[in-house]
């Protein structure tokens, strides 16, 4: 990912050994790219999160309680929103971004209306998102995208192929800078 231009990874923790890669990222890379954890739901894990290196921490909901506890660790936080309740929710309890999910099931019509309230909120567009349809998420207002299989293929890894990696990595920083 990183020799195809991408600079932020999120480490979910329902993934086998997320916190040991969270650790073996932050480590080998020293600085050179961003390194969170996502899929956060407990108060644990955002300690383990934090205890492996988490620069960010990801929950998948807008939970008061969660984005509190994130906070006091001094960590930045991205929480997960459907609503305009929920992101009005994540907003007060001090959310720095919100990860709309499953962007999939709303469409990118569904960031060009809340973008009008939510006009100073940035959104990353989360679930579903692959290079047909990246852009369309982006220009209705999304300000980032989050991939996942998309991007990291098991099949990819399973068969070592690191370079269908790479490719599809600078296929969405493509499409990303394309916006900037």
């Amino acid at each position: 990912m990183f020799d195809g231009g991408i600079r932020v990874v999120e480490i979910t923790l329902n993934s086998a050994d997320a916190l040991k890669s969270i650790t073996a990222v932050r480590e080998t890379m020293r600085g050179k790219m961003v390194c969170g954890a996502g899929t956060v739901m407990t108060d644990k894990t955002i300690d383990d999160a934090a205890g492996a290196g988490a620069q960010f921490i990801s929950c998948i909901h807008s939970d008061s309680r969660i984005i509190a506890k994130i906070s006091e660790l001094d960590k930045a936080i991205i929480a997960g929103a459907f609503t305009p309740t929920n992101i009005i929710t994540a907003k007060e309890f001090g959310a720095d971004f919100i990860n709309i999910f499953p962007s999939i099931t709303l469409g990118p019509d569904y960031f060009k209306q809340i973008k009008s309230p939510f006009c100073d909120q940035f959104f990353f567009a989360v679930g579903g998102i692959n290079t047909e349809n990246a852009a369309r998420f982006l220009k209705a207002g999304a300000g980032g995208i989050g991939i996942g299989n998309n991007l990291v293929n098991p099949r990819f890894i399973r068969e070592n192929n690191f370079d269908a990696i790479k490719e599809a990595a600078a296929k969405y920083v493509e499409i990303v800078k394309s916006f900037m």
